[in-house]
């Protein structure tokens, strides 16, 4: 169904304080943090599963810098990392990606969607009131940060008749999305099945440490759901990949780009 898989590493968060990695746990910490995307080829084409992030990060990190009171936590990603750059590698343009997944609805994973002009476009139904178009967004959050507005508009003028909202479904043959929650109401768990495995892709576990040790992540909307989603993954999943692991890169580094 699957048949060609590849991780693409698309930024770095720098550093985070421990507690935003384990819930109320090690605070005296700090831990290292990357982003991904990931690509998948499909009897129905090409599967991108999040962008990358934007080329203006200057409202992300100094929204960080005031948060966290340091700059270890800036957002950066290096010129081969842009997503286009990666999909080149792989003698592909963006025009040839088929469907975009979003999950969760931030910069990082929407920065570059844009480029995708013939796509379908998948969000979590759940999130896409709760993180799009909610007239009242969380307070915590600023909009133009985790939704950039030429995103927006690309979205509500450009993209729109692109766009689906799915749940608990098999999106294309052979890839499956499980809303998750836990980290943001746009957040879902990714399945599909390679090589006679069953690979899932969720920000409900920043590190491998999350899933393992069954702690929730610290920035969690709901703790209860990231401790569903780990047992979930354990009873569905062979193969886990935390959406934000460093360690992603060696762990899984035979399907890096």
């Amino acid at each position: 169904m699957v048949s060609l898989f590849k991780l693409i590493k698309v930024g770095d968060h720098g550093e985070v304080p421990g507690a935003e990695v384990y819930w109320m746990r090690d605070f005296d910490k700090w831990y290292r943090l990357s982003f991904y995307s990931v690509l998948l080829k499909t009897e129905d084409g090409y599967v991108l599963v999040n962008t990358g992030l934007p080329d203006d990060l200057s409202l992300r990190n100094s929204f960080l810098k005031e948060w966290a009171g340091s700059d270890r936590c800036k957002f950066s990603f290096k010129e081969e990392e842009k997503i286009e750059n990666a999909l080149s590698r792989l003698n592909l343009t963006p025009d040839e990606i088929s469907h975009v997944i979003i999950t969760p609805v931030q910069d990082y994973t929407i920065g570059r969607l844009h480029l995708f002009k013939k796509a379908n476009i998948y969000f979590s139904r759940t999130g896409w009131y709760n993180d799009v178009v909610n007239p009242s967004p969380s307070p915590f959050l600023n909009r133009d940060v985790y939704l950039p507005k030429n995103i927006r508009q690309y979205l509500f003028e450009e993209a729109w008749n692109r766009i689906k909202l799915v749940e608990n479904e098999e999106v294309v043959k052979g890839v499956e999305v499980k809303w998750s929650g836990c980290h943001h109401r746009s957040s879902m768990l990714v399945k599909f099945q390679y090589q006679n495995k069953r690979f899932c892709i969720s920000d409900s576990a920043f590190l491998m440490g999350n899933y393992e040790k069954n702690i929730p992540i610290g920035i969690a909307e709901d703790i209860y759901e990231c401790l569903d989603a780990y047992s979930y993954m354990r009873r569905e999943c062979d193969v886990v990949i935390p959406a934000y692991d460093p360690e992603n890169t060696i762990r899984f580094r035979e399907y890096l780009v």
